[in-house]
């Protein structure tokens, strides 16, 4: 499969934020989005944003017409979700795969948007998991370095600090950086858009927030079962904040994650701050060529721009 890259976003290019999965908090959005002004881009904000039908942000119909009116506008150059939830996978089936293939933007969201970031891959398309108007950008709790080197192209691709990760397994991998929530991705297996058998070596990123261990576990033994695993050349996981066993159990969860992938000859490091991450959440450009060492040294780098 032949990947595609969007154009480098540049100073005064037209982002539009969509609201593709849960209902939007208006002021938190006013803040990411005077966030996204401060650096540098015009915001566009379609009207029905800040519609609700129980937990989603509106109907199927409105937020997949909201997604496909960005995307087929020129004067558009990227899209930012505003926020995750759930709701984003109802529009995979109805999305227009000519329509998307025809305009390939930025596309920037985490969480639930992971069911958009699998639907894009299916399709060649690089996307960014990255923060959020009415999460990390309307708060400050992003890493500013790594998304604007990621959507810009200025500047060299991501490195993980030598501090940053817990190596897991040793080893060393290089593949096309792949995945997302896990929750999200285990939802996903069985349907036309999931994690799959990889053409190539894979560099899988998995990350979640405030899922027990046993759900961890059974999340990845569905995946691993379902094929996800099947030519990976690494995996990456999140902070995975509030995942860990109570403080007077006598496992950790890297015990939980090492046991559910028992027989994986590859790398396995943990704790990258990207998408529900503890610290700065860290864009990361999904579908380009990635290494992950873990050893003396343990990092995740990104091997080329994610844009053209």
């Amino acid at each position: 499969m032949t990947w595609v890259k969007p154009r480098a976003l540049r100073g005064g290019d037209l982002v539009g934020v969509c609201a593709p999965a849960g209902p939007v908090d208006r002021d938190r959005l006013a803040r990411g989005v005077a966030e996204l002004e401060s650096l540098g881009f015009r915001v566009r904000v379609p009207d029905g944003v800040g519609e609700r039908l129980r937990f989603t942000a509106g109907s199927a119909e409105r937020r997949l017409g909201e997604l496909h009116a960005l995307v087929s506008d020129a004067e558009v150059a990227g899209i930012v979700c505003a926020r995750g939830g759930a709701g984003s996978g109802a529009l995979l089936g109805r999305l227009d795969p000519g329509l998307v293939a025809a305009h390939p933007k930025v596309f920037v969201g985490y969480s639930d948007a992971t069911f958009l970031h699998l639907w894009m891959h299916a399709r060649g398309l690089v996307t960014f998991h990255g923060p959020m108007a009415a999460r990390e950008l309307a708060d400050g709790s992003y890493d500013r370095d790594s998304f604007l080197r990621a959507v810009t192209g200025e500047g060299a691709p991501y490195v993980s600090e030598v501090d940053d990760l817990i190596p897991l397994r040793p080893g060393a991998g290089k593949g096309r950086l792949l995945g997302g929530c896990l929750s999200i991705l285990a939802a996903a297996a069985g349907t036309p858009w999931a994690l799959g058998r990889h053409e190539e070596p894979a560099l899988l990123f998995i990350e979640d927030v405030d899922e027990p261990p046993y759900r961890i576990d059974r999340m990845l033994v569905q995946l691993r079962e379902s094929g996800a695993f099947d030519g990976a050349a690494g995996i990456v996981f999140g902070d995975m904040k509030g995942c860990a066993p109570p403080m007077l159990a006598d496992y950790a969860l890297e015990d939980v994650i090492l046991d559910a992938l028992a027989g994986l000859d590859v790398p396995i490091a943990l704790g990258l701050s990207s998408g529900h991450a503890a610290g700065p959440a860290v864009t990361l450009p999904l579908g380009v060529r990635a290494r992950l060492t873990v050893g003396a040294e343990t990092r995740l780098e990104i091997l080329e721009a994610a844009v053209s």
